[in-house]
C-alpha cells in the first residue's frame, strides 16, 4: 500500500460549536477514503472535557501515528502499553474485525437460562406486520395499550434481537447499543442518501433520506425528531391511532419540538450547501446534470458524492450529528450505562423490585419505543439488542400457570422491495440454540410472502424440522360466506400445502416435503385478535400454542444406524449450491438477464461494497454471504436426503433424526464458512470494487463483483483449477465430517448397548 507523506498523519483536538466535549480529527492511514487511497478523514470523541487532558490524549495519538510499524492490529498489544486506552481504542477499532459481542455483553448481566433448567427457547421469524411482535405481548401479558412493549406498528419495527426471559423476581433489562464507529457509519449513509436526494430533489425528499433509510432500519427521526409538526388532517385516523402521551417514557413539548425541527433544518440547509458547491465543481467540468445521458449522470452523481464525503464540511456535519445522538443519551437518568473508554454507552442496564412494572417500562422505552409523541427523545435506532427478564406472564383469563419460556423476536424478514429473501446468517445461527422455531404470519396472507417461504425452507434444509411450529395471526381478518369453522382452518392450512408442495419438494425433497406437511398439521395454530387485551375467541388456542413451545424440548438423540453417501454426488450438489448463488447474482448485476430478477441500482451495489470493504455487516438488504449459504445448505440438503444405503435397519422416523441430525450439524458450520469466503478473504477485492469513481465506474464495479464471485465461490467443472478444487474441499469437509460424527455417534451408542448387555 502506497503511504502518504508523514505529516499528512497528524491528529489535532477541536470543540464542536456548542458542545462541551472534545474531539480528535485526523486522516486514518490504514482506511481508505472515497478516491480508493489511504487516509480517510476521522473525527473521533475523546470523551472529555478537559482541554489538557484532550491535549494530551492528541499527542499520545500523533506519536501513535508517526510510528508506521504500529498500524497493525498485531502492534496493538505494544501500543496498549505505551498510550492510554482511549488513544488505542480511537486508532485500532477502525481496523478491527466486525464480529459483533453485544449478546456476549447482554450474557454478562443477565444470563440466558441454562437448557436444562426447564426453560424452553422459542425463536420467533416472521415478515413485517404478520403479528409476531403483538403476539409476544400476550405470552409476556403487557398491555397493548397501558404497557406497549415490545412496540409494534404496521411498518418494520422491530429491528434488533430482543429476548424476554418469564421468571418470578425483579425487572432486570440489559440493552447494548451500535459502537461509535457503527452509529457513525449509519450517519454517513443518512447523509449521503440525503446529499444525493438534494442534488435535484425537494427538501422534502432529502429530510426522508436523511431522517429514514429506505429500508426502514435505522430512523434517524426517532433520534432527532421529524422536520413536520405532524399535525395533519388525516381523514381515516381512527380513535385507536390516537397516541398515549400520558404513559410514554417521554414527551415533546411543542417548544422542545420548535427547538428539534430548527436544529434538523440546520443539518438540512448544511446538506443542500455542500451538494450545491459540489455540483456546481462537477457541471463545470462535465456539463449540467440535466443534459446527460443516464450512464453519464449517474457517473456524474458517483463524483458529486465522493467529492462530498471527502470534504471538511461533510466530515463536520457528521460529527455534529454523531454529537447530537451522543448527548440524547444523558436524556437516560434512570439505570447505569457502561461506556467505552471515549465515553460512548455500550450497555445500559436497570433492576427494579417486581412492584415497579410501571417505570420498569417506561425506562425501557426509551430504547424501544417508537411513538411519534416521543419522537427526538428516542434512542431506538441505536440499538442492536435487549434482553428483558421479570415475574411476566400471559393473562390468567386464559393461562392458570407461571410458564417458564425465554422468547426471540427477531427483525422482520425481507421488507425491502425487489431484494433477495434469504435469511440473514446470524439468524440461521440461533437455529440450533433454540427449542422451537416460530414461523409467525398473517392468516390474511398465508405464507405468500415469498419471504415467509424462504425461512420454512431454510429451517428444514438447515436440519430443524422437528422444532418448526406456524402461527397464523389474524384469523378474525379470514372472512366469507363459506369460511366458518374448519373451513376457515383448512383455507389458511391450504396456502402451507402450496409452499411445502411447490417449493419445499422442488428445492429439496418430495419425502421431507410430506413429512413436512404431517409435523405442520399438529404444529400449526390459528390466532386472532391478538391486538386487542383480552382476545377470548383465542384462548383455547393459545393455551394450545403455549403448550407446545413449552414441550417443544427434543427428545433425547439415540443414533440407531447411519447412512451411507456417494462422494461424486456430493461434488454434484456442491456444483448445484455454487450454481444457484452465482446465477442469480449475474442477474442483480445486471450481466446476464433472468427471468422476474431485475438488476439492482448502482447506489445500491456501491453501498454493499462498501460494507463488505469495510467488514461490515449492519443487516443490509443485499447480502451476498447470506446467499452463499442458503445455496449451499439447499444444496446439501438434497444431497442428504438420498444416501445410498443404511447401516442397521432404522425405521422412517429413525432416519429422519439421523438425517436432520447430519443436516445440523452442517449448518452450524456454513455461516462461518460463508463469512470467511466471501466477507473476510476477499476484503481487499472489495475494498478496490468500492473505490471505483469517475465514468464507467458502475460497470466496472459490476464485473469486479462479479470477479470476486467467480474467484470465491466458483461453479467445480471437469476443467477445474486449484482455486476450485480448495472451494471444493472445504465444503466436503464440512459435510463428511458431520457424516462421520453420526456414524462414531452409532458405534459409540452399539458399544454402551452391548456393554449393559453384557
Amino acid at each position: 500500500m502506497e503511504h502518504q507523506q508523514p505529516h499528512f498523519y497528524t491528529a489535532s483536538h477541536r470543540r464542536n460549536p456548542g458542545r462541551s466535549s472534545w474531539l480528535a480529527e485526523f486522516r486514518h492511514p490504514l482506511k481508505l477514503d472515497n478516491a480508493g487511497k489511504p487516509g480517510r478523514k476521522m473525527r473521533k470523541g475523546l470523551g472529555t472535557e478537559d482541554e489538557d487532558v484532550a491535549k494530551r490524549l492528541v499527542e499520545e495519538l500523533n506519536q501513535l501515528l508517526s510510528e508506521e510499524r504500529l498500524w497493525s492490529l498485531g502492534a496493538k498489544p505494544e501500543a496498549l502499553l505505551r498510550f492510554s486506552e482511549r488513544v488505542v481504542e480511537l486508532f485500532y477499532s477502525e481496523i478491527e474485525p466486525r464480529h459483533r459481542n453485544a449478546r456476549d455483553l447482554r450474557e454478562k448481566y443477565l444470563p440466558l437460562p441454562a437448557r436444562d433448567s426447564g426453560y424452553a427457547r422459542a425463536l420467533l421469524l416472521g415478515v413485517p406486520g404478520a403479528g409476531k411482535t403483538t403476539l409476544v405481548r400476550q405470552l409476556i401479558g403487557t398491555h397493548p395499550k397501558r404497557e406497549r412493549f415490545p412496540s409494534t406498528s404496521v411498518n418494520r419495527t422491530t429491528t434488533f434481537l430482543t429476548e424476554l426471559i418469564t421468571r418470578p423476581g425483579e425487572f432486570t433489562a440489559i440493552v447494548t447499543f451500535l459502537s461509535e464507529h457503527e452509529t457513525r457509519f449509519e450517519i454517513e449513509e443518512s447523509v449521503s442518501s440525503a446529499l444525493l436526494a438534494a442534488i435535484e430533489g425537494t427538501r422534502e425528499q432529502a429530510a426522508t433520506a436523511f431522517l429514514e433509510q429506505s429500508d426502514m432500519r435505522f430512523r434517524l427521526k426517532y433520534v432527532l425528531g421529524d422536520i413536520a409538526a405532524n399535525d395533519e388532517d388525516d381523514p381515516y385516523k381512527t380513535a385507536d391511532e390516537e397516541p398515549l402521551f400520558d404513559d410514554e417514557a417521554v414527551t415533546v413539548s411543542e417548544s422542545e419540538g420548535a427547538t428539534l425541527r430548527q436544529r434538523l433544518n440546520s443539518f438540512l440547509d448544511r446538506i443542500f450547501a455542500i451538494a450545491s458547491q459540489h455540483r456546481a465543481d462537477i457541471e463545470a467540468v462535465h456539463g449540467e446534470l440535466n443534459e446527460m445521458r443516464l450512464d453519464d449522470k449517474n457517473a456524474a452523481l458517483d463524483l458529486i458524492q465522493m467529492a462530498a464525503e471527502d470534504s471538511d464540511d461533510y466530515v463536520s456535519l457528521v460529527s455534529d450529528v454523531l454529537d447530537e445522538l451522543r448527548g440524547k443519551f444523558e436524556a437516560v437518568t434512570t439505570g447505569k450505562y457502561d461506556r467505552s473508554t471515549a465515553a460512548w454507552p455500550l450497555a445500559w442496564h436497570i433492576t427494579c423490585p417486581e412492584t415497579d412494572r410501571s417505570d420498569f417500562l417506561k425506562a425501557v422505552r426509551f430504547f424501544s419505543g417508537i411513538s411519534i409523541g416521543s419522537w427526538g427523545q428516542l434512542l431506538t435506532p441505536l440499538v442492536n439488542g435487549i434482553r428483558v427478564a421479570g415475574p411476566f406472564r400471559p393473562s390468567s383469563e386464559w393461562n392458570s400457570e407461571d410458564v417458564k419460556l425465554v422468547l426471540m423476536d427477531t427483525e422482520g424478514l425481507s421488507h425491502k422491495a425487489n431484494v433477495n429473501t434469504d435469511l440473514p446468517e446470524h439468524m440461521v445461527s440461533l437455529f440450533d440454540e433454540c427449542d422451537s422455531i416460530v414461523l409467525v404470519d398473517s392468516a390474511k396472507n398465508s405464507l405468500t410472502h415469498f419471504a415467509a417461504g424462504k425461512a420454512l425452507e431454510a429451517v428444514v434444509s438447515s436440519g430443524h424440522t422437528r422444532k418448526l411450529m406456524l402461527a397464523f395471526t389474524h384469523m378474525d381478518a379470514v372472512t366469507g360466506e363459506n369460511l366458518r369453522g374448519k373451513a376457515r382452518l383448512d383455507h389458511v392450512f391450504g396456502g402451507v400445502r402450496n409452499v411445502v408442495e411447490n417449493q419445499v419438494a422442488k428445492t429439496v425433497s418430495i419425502e421431507l416435503a410430506r413429512y413436512l406437511l404431517e409435523h405442520l398439521t399438529r404444529n400449526t395454530f390459528y390466532l386472532g385478535q391478538m391486538d386487542r387485551a383480552d382476545p377470548q375467541p383465542a384462548y383455547r388456542e393459545l393455551q394450545r400454542f403455549v403448550e407446545g413451545i413449552e414441550n417443544s424440548a427434543p427428545e433425547p438423540y439415540v443414533p440407531v444406524a447411519f447412512p451411507t453417501y456417494g462422494t461424486d454426488k456430493l461434488v454434484l450438489a456442491v456444483q448445484e449450491g455454487a450454481r444457484d448463488f452465482r446465477q442469480p447474482w449475474r442477474a442483480w448485476l445486471g450481466i446476464e438477464p433472468l427471468a422476474d430478477l431485475r438488476p439492482y441500482p448502482w447506489q445500491s451495489l456501491k453501498a454493499m461494497s462498501r460494507r463488505y470493504a469495510e467488514g461490515w455487516d449492519d443487516g443490509y438488504h443485499l447480502q451476498p454471504s447470506s446467499n452463499l449459504l442458503a445455496a449451499l445448505q439447499r444444496a446439501i440438503s438434497r444431497f442428504l436426503e438420498t444416501p445410498l444405503s443404511w447401516n442397521g435397519a432404522p425405521t422412517a422416523d429413525q432416519k429422519r433424526e439421523v438425517i436432520e441430525r447430519i443436516k445440523a450439524l452442517v449448518a452450524k458450520q456454513l455461516p462461518d464458512l460463508s463469512r470467511e469466503l466471501l466477507r473476510e478473504k476477499p476484503q481487499p477485492e472489495w475494498q478496490s470494487a468500492y473505490a471505483l469513481r469517475g465514468g464507467g465506474s458502475t460497470l466496472a464495479r459490476k464485473i469486479r463483483i462479479e470477479s470476486i464471485y467467480e474467484k470465491s465461490v466458483p461453479i467445480p467443472h471437469a476443467g477445474s483449477d486449484r482455486n476450485t478444487q480448495d472451494f471444493l474441499d472445504r465444503i466436503k469437509e464440512v459435510v463428511l465430517d458431520a457424516i462421520k460424527t453420526v456414524e462414531l455417534e452409532v458405534h459409540a451408542s452399539r458399544t454402551k448397548s452391548v456393554a449393559v448387555v453384557t
